[in-house]
């Protein structure tokens, strides 16, 4: 084989490393948005834990209040009631009494209810944060190893490319000039064996002069469908 081929062979090896390694970090994006709608579900379940207890504590303030509001009429009418010297407004009070009691002893009851719903909904919102703690922990170990493994290519990308021009520098520059042009037109390799008359760049047969000067090993060859260097492998 052609020193300049063996040489690019290294510098190809190293391109599609780095293609690689950048491909990688350009799909780190994607995979941070992915791991941070795991957090969405738990999100979702939070907030509707905590609005449904919420909802339920504004009901027994209510009751509260609605039960205070009749205690305190009670007091007013029992008061009243000690006061009057009538016997049909004692009975008449004596009526509104027992309505109010009955009121608040319904209301009580309605109360301890929605209390005992209260303790239900409470343990409901602490087991959702809990979740949702445990997939935030899972989302942040992951985003740092996404951002470990993003420094760890750019330090990767950087050796590369250092090893690189060290071998680019021995390569014909005309030559080098055509491989670089193969490598951004063909997206990946520009340097690709010929093997049983095929060009395993692009799977297609050569025609026998081709497959010849590749034999020679004399002359840089080119795949005719292609374009792609080849060098003959046995």
């Amino acid at each position: 084989m052609l020193p300049d081929l063996e040489t690019l062979l290294i510098v190809q090896d190293r391109d599609l490393r780095i293609l690689a390694l950048r491909k990688d970090i350009a799909n780190m994006p994607r995979m941070i948005e992915v791991a941070k709608t795991r957090l969405n579900g738990d999100q979702a379940a939070v907030a509707k834990a905590k609005e449904a207890f919420q909802a339920n504590e504004v009901l027994v303030k209510r009751l509260e209040l609605d039960i205070q509001t009749r205690r305190n009429t009670l007091q007013r009418l029992r008061t009243q009631q000690f006061e009057t010297k009538k016997n049909e407004e004692y009975q008449a009070l004596g009526h509104e009494v027992e309505r109010y009691l009955g009121d608040i002893g319904r209301l009580e009851d309605e109360e301890l209810v929605f209390m005992e719903k209260s303790e239900q909904l409470k343990a409901a919102l602490t087991a959702a944060e809990a979740g949702l703690r445990r997939t935030q922990e899972l989302v942040d170990a992951e985003l740092k190893q996404l951002e470990e493994r993003r420094r760890n290519n750019e330090a990767q990308i950087a050796e590369l490319e250092s090893e690189r021009r060290t071998f680019t520098a021995k390569v014909e520059p005309t030559l080098l000039a055509i491989y670089d042009r193969l490598v951004k037109a063909k997206q990946g390799s520009a340097l690709v064996a010929l093997s049983a008359g095929q060009c395993k760049g692009c799977h297609m047969k050569v025609t026998t002069s081709t497959i010849l000067k590749a034999k020679t090993d004399q002359e840089i060859t080119h795949c005719e469908n292609c374009g792609r260097i080849l060098y003959f492998d046995d």
